[in-house]
């Protein structure tokens, strides 16, 4: 049989005490004498009481939840930092509230005013493209805001990312010293700041090695395994094709290791492949995949750290001090996709 739930007025009647003082003491804003607050608690569990976590929000003017906004649910990059954004703000006694955009302009102006509507007490937006296309929002909200993935184009709010340009001038100089001269670049078909960069880092990796940046051969394609497939069949349909290719991310890498042995060729032995963020998928990939890591639990944690500091009225809310601005290091893993380049 359903018992009616108790509410705070069987608590207090009780406890003997009034209601105004039941919801202090059970809020945890006023301790209260030691003998009625045990009273209170003691009413409270006898009769499987469970005070109002919207109530409690209201009056603390803190909903102890913090929101996190991400492009692509669909790319195991952003769960792995979605995981690491949830463990460190777990560890810091929030829960999370996640709204993956699909790089949809209306979506993510949506999730804003949802999450802002929902009176989270902070918000980490892992959408890079989000600051650009919401600015106005941005610069209009009081809410605490904290970027990771992507700058800020105003400089407005902390930000931390990936050192995509080393990151790219590292695979490359990998390519270099295994021999490779001809070098193809497997990028996404729409604007990114990320993708440009780690294009640049390529270029500075020629020119350091006295070879003409000009000479990267390029293709473009949607961001997942099929567009990674389509440009690595472009780029080997060119004549003499590259040998050694560096991929956007690790899932169209997978994709242009497809698209290899559907031509018949082999990697490493005709062509080399370099990804971007050591998915977990990429050690199982066939051959395992040599790429370049971005840190997402350092990432995830930094977004954590410095938004609970900004709720906080910390360094990062600090008017005397402009927001943080934050590259994060990137690391080779090598695997089995790269190897010498065939001979001549």
């Amino acid at each position: 049989m359903n018992r009616t739930p108790a509410t705070i007025r069987d608590v207090a009647a009780r406890a003997g005490v009034s209601t105004a003082t039941v919801s202090r003491v059970l809020a945890g804003v006023s301790p209260g004498r030691p003998g009625t607050r045990a009273r209170i608690l003691e009413a409270a569990a006898a009769l499987d009481f469970r005070p109002s976590g919207v109530a409690r929000s209201l009056k603390l003017r803190v909903t102890r939840t913090l929101g996190l906004i991400i492009t692509d649910i669909t790319n195991p990059f952003f769960p792995e930092l979605v995981r690491s954004v949830e463990d460190a703000a777990q560890a810091s006694g929030h829960a999370l509230l996640l709204g993956n955009s699909v790089a949809d302009p209306a979506r993510e102006l949506a999730y804003l005013e949802l999450l802002a509507a929902r009176r989270v007490d902070g918000l980490i937006i892992a959408a890079a493209d989000v600051p650009e296309r919401h600015g106005d929002w941005l610069a209009r909200t009081s809410l605490p805001i904290v970027l990771v993935n992507g700058d800020s184009p105003d400089g407005r709010h902390p930000a931390a990312s990936s050192d995509n340009r080393g990151g790219g001038r590292l695979g490359a100089q990998h390519l270099l010293a295994l021999g490779h001269r001809r070098l193809g670049l497997i990028t996404v078909d729409e604007p990114d700041r990320a993708a440009s960069d780690r294009a640049d880092g390529i270029r500075d990796a020629l020119r350091d090695a006295a070879l003409d940046p000009g000479g990267l051969t390029i293709a473009a394609g949607g961001r997942h395994v099929s567009g990674g497939e389509a440009a690595m069949a472009t780029l080997l349909a060119r004549d003499p094709p590259p040998t050694g290719v560096l991929c956007h991310n690790d899932v169209m890498a997978i994709g242009a290791l497809r698209a290899v042995r559907a031509s018949g060729r082999r990697v490493p032995g005709d062509v080399s492949i370099v990804g971007f963020d050591d998915i977990d998928l990429a050690a199982y990939a066939e051959p395992p995949l040599t790429t370049i890591a971005q840190d997402t639990a350092l990432l995830g944690r930094w977004g954590v750290e410095t938004l609970v500091a900004y709720i906080a009225g910390g360094p990062a809310a600090s008017p005397a001090r402009p927001p943080a601005m934050v590259r994060v290091p990137t690391r080779l893993v090598v695997r089995r996709s790269t190897g010498a380049p065939p001979a001549a």
